[in-house]
């Protein structure tokens, strides 16, 4: 039996594969969302889901009702960030205190209180810098990737212009080089055996083109040993356990031209769609080991192919100001046996659609959209360009009346890439 706390769809992948795994499962969400409506049991209160399941799991880190809060205090089987560890993503001062404390080497930053100590910062400096929110402020809008002084000076300026700028900037300082990202599994005992490595495209469009969506596709591949590992999350293993931590941390970092490792940002959530991806190569049930990594158990198993994961989209997104019930009951076609292990569904729900049979109209039951982010497709190979050409054959195969969105070079800056890693004793072994 499992209890899924979930508001944006990203857990309906792993609901669906655990309930084709032959789980019990009910889905948890806020009811405003219609993410999984016909397809699991969907309960509006969480207090007695909490006591039900042999196992919850949390997908997001940033609301935490008193019933979650003292389930985590009574020691239930939660496979989730707790509110404490939580803060290493959503406080920035927590995140970089913690790293400083374990000995892992940062970026320089500059903590501003107002845009004109931003602009007299930057103008002094005469470079470009990342602007990011500081402390507990999650106002993602403060976030921009400046190419030169003057685009951050006027973004600054805009700001305080429209009023937006609230709380407390970091000034990071911006480098070249090339962004990797490593995860893994982390409980009673300690990390899992299997490390990921990935490669994140963030952007909206090819060559990296439009805006920052956070995830648009991925490229995975899981090692048994690690340089990124050693250095990044190894050292935080103490603090792990003192926050009594379980779940996924993840450290996404840029590898600049002398070879550091720099931490760019923390995910201490199941990411998303890297965790969608993940199921590409996990191997067996895809809960048990959760269950036995609260346990102090390590029974996870993956298989060593890269993994490429492609987000699929249509509506209104990526600013996604229209109600989910927009780009709601647009049938997904082109499912079939051989792709369905493939198909991650994430804003989807049970509907109907039309069918032409017998010189009539009919209608019958189907999965359709229940917002702008239905799902991810995913492939694997021995090579990036094997695992983009299997997740890319299943992309090409779905589609809705809606219009389908999604970028066409997910994984293709690794050819250039790999080798200015593998110079420096990264990702190797890996071959585009």
């Amino acid at each position: 039996m499992m209890d899924m706390k979930d508001d944006e769809g990203t857990g309906i992948d792993l609901c669906t594969r655990a309930k084709d795994f032959g789980h019990e499962v009910r889905y948890w969400t806020d009811g405003l969302h219609p993410a999984g409506v016909g397809l699991f049991e969907r309960p509006f209160e969480c207090g007695e889901s909490l006591q039900w399941a042999d196992l919850t799991v949390l997908t997001g880190n940033c609301d935490y009702p008193d019933e979650v809060v003292e389930a985590f205090e009574q020691g239930l089987p939660i496979f989730g960030t707790n509110p404490k560890a939580a803060q290493l993503e959503l406080d920035r001062a927590v995140g970089q205190e913690v790293l400083d404390e374990c000995g892992i080497e940062t970026l320089p930053y500059q903590v501003v209180d107002s845009a004109d100590e931003g602009i007299e910062f930057i103008s002094a400096a005469d470079q470009p810098f990342v602007l990011k929110p500081w402390g507990g402020n999650s106002d993602k809008a403060m976030t921009f990737v400046a190419r030169t002084p003057e685009d951050a000076i006027f973004t600054l300026q805009k700001w305080k212009r429209e009023g937006t700028f609230r709380g407390q900037l970091m000034l990071q300082e911006k480098v070249d080089g090339v962004e990797i990202g490593v995860a893994a599994f982390f409980g009673p005992h300690g990390w899992s055996k299997p490390i990921e490595e990935s490669f994140e495209h963030k952007k909206f469009m090819n060559d990296d083109l439009g805006p920052n969506c956070g995830e648009q596709g991925t490229v995975i591949r899981h090692v048994k040993t690690s340089k990124l590992f050693d250095l990044l999350l190894a050292p935080l293993t103490d603090y792990l356990h003192s926050v009594r931590f379980v779940g996924d941390c993840s450290i996404n970092c840029i590898i600049d031209e002398q070879g550091r490792a720099l931490p760019l940002e923390f995910t201490v959530r199941t990411g998303w769609p890297d965790f969608c991806i993940r199921q590409e190569v996990i191997w067996g049930d895809p809960v048990e080991w959760m269950l036995d990594l609260i346990n102090g158990r390590d029974s996870l198993v993956v298989m060593p192919a890269i993994a490429v994961g492609v987000v699929m989209t249509h509506g209104d997104y990526p600013r996604e100001d229209d109600d989910p019930q927009v780009w709601s009951g647009y049938p997904i076609n082109g499912i079939s046996a051989d792709n369905y292990p493939h198909l991650h569904f994430q804003q989807v729900m049970k509907g109907h659609t039309s069918l032409l049979a017998e010189g009539g109209v009919k209608s019958r039951e189907a999965i359709v959209t229940a917002g702008q982010y239905p799902l991810v497709v995913t492939g694997s190979g021995g090579t990036v360009d094997e695992a983009r050409n299997e997740a890319y054959k299943v992309a090409w195969e779905i589609n809705w009346p809606s219009g389908v969105m999604f970028r066409t070079d997910i994984g293709r800056r690794l050819e250039e890439d790999l080798p200015k890693l593998h110079q420096h004793g990264f990702a190797l072994g890996m071959i585009y």
